[in-house]
């Protein structure tokens, strides 16, 4: 039984929020300030947003198989 089944979370979502806890323990133990924190998290979701875009199928060096 799934609660919260509306959310639709994946396994990559997964990562990302263990990678956000991770982040809130490093700032916590090694007393990071609110400024390093947010762009640690800001770096993170880009991250994965560059990993969720699909390359371009255009075959550039399609001029030399000819």
């Amino acid at each position: 039984m799934m609660f919260f089944s509306y959310f639709k979370l994946g396994p990559r979502d997964g990562v990302m929020l263990i990678s956000v806890f991770i982040m809130l323990a490093l700032t916590l133990i090694f007393k990071w300030s609110v400024w390093e924190f947010l762009f640690s998290i800001v770096a993170t979701i880009i991250a994965f947003l560059a990993g969720r875009m699909k390359p371009d199928t255009k075959n550039v060096l399609a001029f030399l198989k000819k």
